[in-house]
């Protein structure tokens, strides 16, 4: 776990890391080269290993060449499933790993079981705990199962999250 040295460099990281999931290709770039000195500083350190994976995807998904994407790619996804090795019941690696996983193609990485192996996780400590996750994430990781699904062949099982994702929001009024 980072020390109190690293928590606030790394809560910086995280607003950049957010930025750059939202687009802004400087600041995703910015938050990789933060991530590689936070991570050489905590090696063991399963979220900072993770918010670095999740980085490296998002230089993959700005890079300009097809190779370089594919490498950038995979090194996220190994990093990323570093992270869960090293913690694999924390919420926000399983949350980043799943996202970043849904995202990628799957022709190239078959990484969509991945993807429902982490939101079903996720689910699942939330129906042991409603307070677990928010209203909202339930919603978000629901809509995401179910495009998980529809990228791994399994357009019926997609279709069945739907329906959940419908009762859980008329639950919530």
């Amino acid at each position: 776990m980072a020390n109190d040295k690293q928590k606030k460099p790394l809560e910086e990281v995280k607003k950049l890391h957010a930025k750059g999931v939202d687009g802004d290709k400087k600041a995703a770039k910015n938050a990789n080269e933060k991530l590689a000195k936070l991570r050489e500083a905590e090696p063991s350190d399963a979220l900072i290993e993770a918010y670095y994976g999740s980085s490296l995807a998002l230089l993959a998904r700005d890079a300009a060449k097809p190779l370089e994407k594919a490498d950038k790619a995979q090194e996220g996804l190994d990093a990323l499933n570093r992270a869960v090795k090293l913690d694999p019941g924390h919420k926000e690696i399983r949350l980043l790993r799943a996202n970043v996983c849904v995202r990628l193609p799957e022709s190239y990485f078959q990484c969509s079981r991945t993807a429902i192996e982490d939101f079903t996780f996720l689910l699942d400590r939330y129906k042991e705990n409603s307070s677990y996750l928010s209203h909202k994430q339930v919603s978000e990781i629901l809509r995401q199962l179910s495009t998980a699904y529809q990228n791994a062949g399994n357009p019926a099982e997609a279709s069945a999250v739907l329906q959940r994702l419908a009762q859980h929001k008329s639950a919530k009024k």
